[in-house]
């Protein structure tokens, strides 16, 4: 946990998060931008305790870090966010509990996965696209009407888990939540790249990396998942481990050094950490040269590629190599946060949709035929916006765009 007395200490309350926070830009109220919470931490904290009404106040930040950008105090708002909920109990709930315990197990997520299976024609009905569907009635935390991707029949992780590493280098891929059990297509396209380059990436039994845990403060929840993706993962022969979705990479590089940090785990977490990579940015790095792509690129790129994944963005520039022409949005638009959020887009719907409507609103006008980004989280988003908006472009994951270049 970090000190909230020196972090506190360093905000000067000047105001300059007010302008970049896409929580207090769309509601105007002080405790929802990042001076607002501090202050309210604070005074919590000489209190005593963080209540009920704190803990709530707590789930309406994005973490998407926007506020730091414009700091000139340096405070680490998230970190104490992210820490504040912990102490506060806000991960202790039990929906929070029983979401985060199902996920941190690869054999719980799979029980999950396959019974929500079974249910999805009776809980949702198709969306024009055929690519989720929307609840025909509420249920907890989910709103009649949500939008929920489709589940495929066998998840990439069904087919593949197992499979051992092939070709000059030891690659392993760590699929994450998302693209291992939901977006079949992801695995499948990288697969493609990767035999075009005479690799195979070895698949070892994994569930979810933490993240949801760690950001609601469910830090027991959190270390779980990462113990497990240690076991699976903690092989010296494994020389880079490829991880497709940012939110996933930036945990894993990141975050699970300072969960882990006072624990029996901390020198392999920070061993493994090392080895993890945004898989766009070691496609880069190892000299990928994707075929000529003739098309109009909208590009989302995730709070976590911007804050928290070594070696940034590398999804646009890999594009940009093939021809492809990206679609420039304003300034101000192209930084913005999708408005999901993790939990934040559980906790509060309409305001993650109205946050994201801004930018898919500029996407759309600029009429591209694609629009792609490099997180599940973020696609499962984008896919819902679109659908609101009644688009046909398609919304997909930048490794299916590539891979289909190389299929023809």
């Amino acid at each position: 946990m970090i000190d909230w007395a020196a972090e506190l200490a360093r905000c000067t309350r000047c105001g300059a998060c007010r302008e970049v926070c896409p929580v207090f830009v769309l509601t105007l109220r002080e405790p929802d931008v990042a001076r607002g919470r501090l202050a309210r931490i604070e005074a919590a904290d000489a209190g005593g305790r963080l209540t009920h009404a704190d803990r709530r106040a707590l789930t309406r930040c994005l973490q998407c870090g926007r506020c730091c950008d414009v700091c000139k105090a340096d405070v680490r708002v998230p970190q104490i966010v992210r820490d504040a909920k912990y102490r506060s109990g806000a991960g202790m709930g039990a929906a929070q509990q029983s979401i985060t315990y199902l996920l941190a197990d690869p054999q719980r997520l799979r029980k999950l996965t396959n019974r929500a299976r079974q249910f999805a024609v009776a809980l949702g009905r198709a969306t024009a696209d055929g690519s989720g569907m929307r609840l025909r009635f509420a249920l907890p935390y989910l709103e009649a009407g949500r939008y929920l991707p489709k589940l495929p029949k066998q998840s990439y992780l069904s087919r593949t888990t197992g499979r051992a590493a092939g070709g000059g280098k030891h690659l392993a891929l760590f699929l994450g939540c998302g693209a291992g059990r939901i977006f079949t297509g992801v695995g499948e396209a990288l697969d493609t790249i990767l035999a075009s380059m005479n690799l195979t990436a070895a698949v070892p039994e994994q569930a979810c990396c933490g993240l949801p845990a760690w950001g609601m403060g469910a830090d027991d929840a959190a270390r779980e998942a990462l113990a497990n993706f240690l076991t699976a993962f903690g092989e010296e022969s494994i020389e880079t481990i490829l991880s497709p979705c940012a939110s996933c990479t930036a945990m894993l590089q990141r975050e699970m050094t300072e969960a882990l940090s006072d624990t029996p785990l901390a020198d392999a977490a920070r061993m493994v950490a090392g080895k993890v990579s945004d898989v766009f940015v070691w496609l880069r790095e190892n000299n990928f040269h994707p075929p000529h792509l003739s098309l109009r690129v909208a590009v989302h790129v995730p709070c976590h590629t911007r804050r928290g994944v070594r070696g940034g963005d590398a999804l646009t520039p890999l594009l940009r190599a093939t021809g492809a022409q990206i679609v420039e949005l304003p300034a101000e638009t192209a930084s913005n946060c999708c408005g999901m959020g993790g939990s934040f887009g559980v906790f509060h719907p309409q305001e993650s949709r109205e946050i994201g409507r801004k930018k898919m609103a500029a996407m759309l006008a600029a009429r591209p035929d694609a629009i792609v980004t490099s997180c599940t989280g973020c696609l499962v988003q984008l896919r819902d916006l679109a659908d609101h908006f009644g688009a046909t472009v398609p919304v997909r994951h930048g490794l299916e765009l590539l891979s289909e270049l190389l299929s023809g």
